[in-house]
């Protein structure tokens, strides 16, 4: 009987741990947001890129000395030359073979390729962006986008269609993520100001998929419009829902309009702060 009882209380002692030990799993906090800052940084580059391949195609043949002032002057004055090739539609951004400190604080080297097919503001024409060496604060850039141009939506904005493909940013030390995404971009306002880009705002919509520094895939969803405002570094509203591959969905919310370099991620009930590059 002894030994009976003995046993029984050593696997009532045994379940015990392992419920105080499922307990305690259960209770520890999910605080990655690695996911979410990598595809901030995935964002920014997609956009950041976009424009500058935009301002180049609207008919600025140098940066080296731009007028108009806001983001394109900031991300290229000073740094960029433009040189266009009319018997291939291509056009060559080169920030230089060594790192030139743009007015927008970052470092840019190397050089993004617009490749065009017809004219750009005919519905079903399209350019392609890619990049040669190209490194943005030491981090090197690689991948496809491809710029659909759908022609005018209901709201009567000009929109295009983004397929971003085999996207890579390679931090200094090695490490990198990857993606790829489907974007709708539309041109909310400034359309009417064509060679100001001070004024204007671009709102985007769409899903991505991609594997995050930590060799970690997710998926990210906008659930509200992505708002860039080309007198702004940064995206100033929107959000995301992401969900990193075996954890919770989580919301990552880039504000309600101010300009600053501050998104928060919301998993669960906890909100962390992250820093946009």
């Amino acid at each position: 009987m002894k030994t009976k009882h003995l046993i029984i209380g050593t696997f009532v002692v045994a379940a015990g741990l392992s419920i105080a030990i499922s307990g305690c799993k259960k209770k520890e906090e999910d605080s990655d947001t690695t996911s979410a800052s990598d595809n901030e940084q995935s964002e920014f580059v997609s956009n950041d890129a976009l424009n500058m391949a935009d301002a180049a195609a609207n008919g600025q043949s140098s940066f080296k000395n731009n007028p108009s002032g806001g983001y394109i002057d900031e991300a290229l004055g000073g740094c960029a030359t433009v040189t266009k090739d009319s018997a291939t539609h291509t056009i060559t951004i080169d920030f230089g073979p060594s790192n030139c400190l743009c007015k927008d604080g970052r470092n840019r080297r190397g050089k993004i390729i617009v490749v065009n097919t017809g004219l750009f503001f005919i519905a079903g024409s399209s350019r392609t962006v890619t990049f040669d060496n190209y490194y943005v604060n030491d981090h090197h850039i690689e991948g496809i986008h491809t710029v659909t141009y759908n022609g005018l939506n209901s709201s009567n904005h000009p929109n295009w269609t983004i397929s971003a493909q085999n996207m890579k940013i390679t931090r200094p030390n090695g490490n990198y993520h990857s993606w790829n995404s489907t974007r709708n971009r539309e041109w909310a306002q400034g359309d009417s100001t064509l060679f100001n880009w001070t004024d204007d705002v671009y709102l985007i919509t769409g899903s991505a998929s991609g594997t995050n520094v930590n060799g970690a895939s997710f998926t990210a969803n906008i659930t509200s419009a992505l708002r860039w405002e080309l007198s702004c570094h940064w995206l100033v509203s929107g959000t995301i829902e992401l969900t990193p591959a075996n954890k919770p969905t989580r919301t990552v919310d880039f504000g309600s309009g101010a300009c600053d370099n501050q998104a928060t991620v919301t998993i669960g009930t906890k909100t962390y702060t992250i820093t946009m590059h």
